[in-house]
């Protein structure tokens, strides 16, 4: 089509063929080829000129526009290539999502308008849902808590957060410098429901100190409930030491001398490549921070004074 359309706008072969920067005999067997598969005459040839027959002056704009057509293809080819469009599929756990990822995700949306970006909640399953979607496709990259390795997942992490207990600030505990396990444990808590891992590296401590704790008052699947139901002094809730910035109200005490903990990364699968967005995307979440192992040891959550709220 596009020799077709260059020996119709020149008005000759030896022009068209300057254009093309091809021989003339190319373009020549190219249009007789295009003739033969559609079975008309494009061009009347004489010594003299090259005219369009009408069947050739009805292919002009139908071949303008098939070769339009082909740019573009390209140019949206071309793009999502380069990490210029696409799709982005993200599972993020609400209020438990890095600011250094929500930061990744205003950058990357305002540098790439044209990839639409999906954010997944995590339901009530928590991050083992996300992790399922992962392996199933459904998503190129989910923010993950976890206490060790997830089947058939790449983890890149974040960082590792180490938990305290939010309690109302006329609670009996909240003038407190510190508080056990042991001693957390007799409290009235509220905690998110079994799957998610910031309640799975709670099991996890109780478990290793070889501690019981009550039974939970109510189990939630939403960290930001959870901290309104301590405002309502409804009980107390171990909670990511990260969140105490955002709840100044409230009190955060530190658990020793062994604070639960767990590992907040971006998880990819491990059975299919990251496309160009996904990877583009995930360097952005990870050029901020520095990689940490779970076996550091966790820094202290956040600086409390005895009875005075986190500023």
């Amino acid at each position: 089509m596009e020799h077709f359309l260059a020996v119709a706008e020149e008005g000759g072969f030896t022009r068209a063929a300057a254009r093309l920067h091809m021989v003339q005999s190319g373009v020549s067997a190219s249009i007789r080829s295009l003739e033969r598969e559609l079975g008309v005459e494009l061009f009347e040839r004489t010594t003299q000129h090259v005219a369009l027959t009408e069947a050739g002056r009805a292919l002009v704009p139908e071949a303008r526009r098939v070769l339009g057509a082909v740019r573009q293809a390209r140019q949206v080819v071309t793009e999502v290539r380069d990490g210029a469009r696409g799709t982005l599929s993200v599972g993020i756990p609400h209020s438990l999502t890095p600011r250094t990822v929500l930061a990744a995700l205003a950058s990357f949306r305002a540098d790439h308008p044209l990839v639409q970006v999906r954010l997944a909640p995590p339901g009530q399953a928590g991050s083992p849902g996300h992790a399922e979607q992962l392996r199933d496709g459904e998503l190129d990259l989910a923010v993950v808590a976890t206490t060790g390795p997830l089947p058939g997942l790449r983890l890149y992490p974040l960082r590792t957060e180490t938990m305290v207990l939010a309690c109302a600030g006329d609670h009996p505990v909240a003038a407190r410098e510190a508080v056990t396990l042991a001693e957390a444990g007799t409290l009235e808590l509220l905690e998110l429901t079994p799957g998610w891992g910031a309640r799975a590296a709670v099991d996890r401590a109780y478990a290793t100190a070889g501690i019981a704790r009550r039974p939970a008052r109510l189990e939630l699947n939403d960290v930001a409930t959870i901290l309104e139901l301590v405002r309502y002094r409804l009980g107390v809730a171990f909670v990511p030491g990260s969140l105490a910035e955002a709840a100044a109200d409230l009190r955060f005490v530190p658990v020793e001398p062994r604070p639960p903990r767990y590992q907040v990364a971006v998880a990819a699968s491990v059975d299919r490549p990251l496309s160009t967005v996904a990877a583009t995307f995930l360097s952005r979440c990870l050029r901020p921070v520095r990689p940490v192992e779970m076996s550091e040891p966790a820094p202290r959550a956040i600086p409390i004074k005895r009875g005075v709220a986190v500023p």
